[in-house]
């Protein structure tokens, strides 16, 4: 029991150490206004520096990439990386897939999102970008024809989604919706969700197409209601049945 105890508390230690040396590698970067691209001294001389082992100093890199602060360049060493979101969404999408009984807490989100966002882009959006939309709900139509698998028909709706925002330049956005997206392909292929009715499905995206051709933005929360009805039912459906 005491040789137990003993190792556990190795552990603990060893696991602060290593959190020290990640919080001091980035005091070091705010400290020395280390800029993205620039590279970082190595192991041995932040251990110098710091006053800290090279294998916390070492473990501390990792966790640092792992997030997506910094990254190695092979032969030359780490540098600093420019702010990005994709340590974050992906560790988002990692919790969604945990998550699948919070799905409708998660649509209720989006709906309140793109609402916001669809009545921005509206009376901005360019033809070009509408053609594109049109171009594929005419690629979705041709999947549901040629029965193409759920997976292929959620990645195309991601695109027509994603395309409806193209122009804000919203970042976090384009990448919140990929992440939807993602959650929605792994209860395709876990939870065995498909949509109900093709029919209903393009005729929906064809009134969002129809509603930025108005210009008219006083209808945007009614139809992206309506859009996510067949989605959110199967999600009731699957929490009455844990019930």
């Amino acid at each position: 029991m005491d040789q137990v105890y003993q190792q556990s508390m190795k552990k603990i230690v060893h696991h602060k150490i290593s959190e020290t040396a990640m919080e001091s590698i980035k005091l070091y970067i705010i400290d020395n206004n280390v800029k993205a691209g620039d590279i970082l001294p190595s192991e041995s001389e932040l251990s110098k520096v710091l006053g800290i082992s090279r294998a916390s100093i070492r473990e501390a890199f990792r966790s640092l990439e792992a997030l997506g602060i910094i990254s190695t360049i092979q032969g030359k060493g780490r540098y600093l990386r420019d702010f990005n979101y994709d340590a974050m969404v992906e560790h988002l999408s990692y919790n969604l897939k945990v998550h699948v009984n919070d799905f409708r807490e998660i649509i209720d989100v989006r709906m309140a999102l793109e609402e916001s966002f669809l009545k921005k882009v509206i009376t901005i959006m360019p033809e070009e970008d509408i053609v594109t939309l049109e171009n594929l709900l005419a690629e979705m139509k041709e999947q549901i024809t040629n029965e193409a698998n759920e997976q292929d028909l959620v990645t195309t709706h991601t695109l027509f989604h994603q395309t409806l925002y193209k122009r804000l330049n919203n970042t976090l956005l384009e990448n919140l919706i990929g992440v939807f997206s993602t959650f929605q392909r792994y209860l395709t292929i876990m939870k065995k969700y498909k949509t109900s009715n093709y029919d209903e499905f393009i005729s929906l995206h064809q009134k969002i197409i129809d509603l930025i051709r108005s210009r008219d933005n006083s209808n945007v929360h009614e139809c992206l209601e309506i859009h996510f009805k067949d989605v959110m039912n199967w999600s009731n459906d699957q929490k009455n049945t844990m019930v």
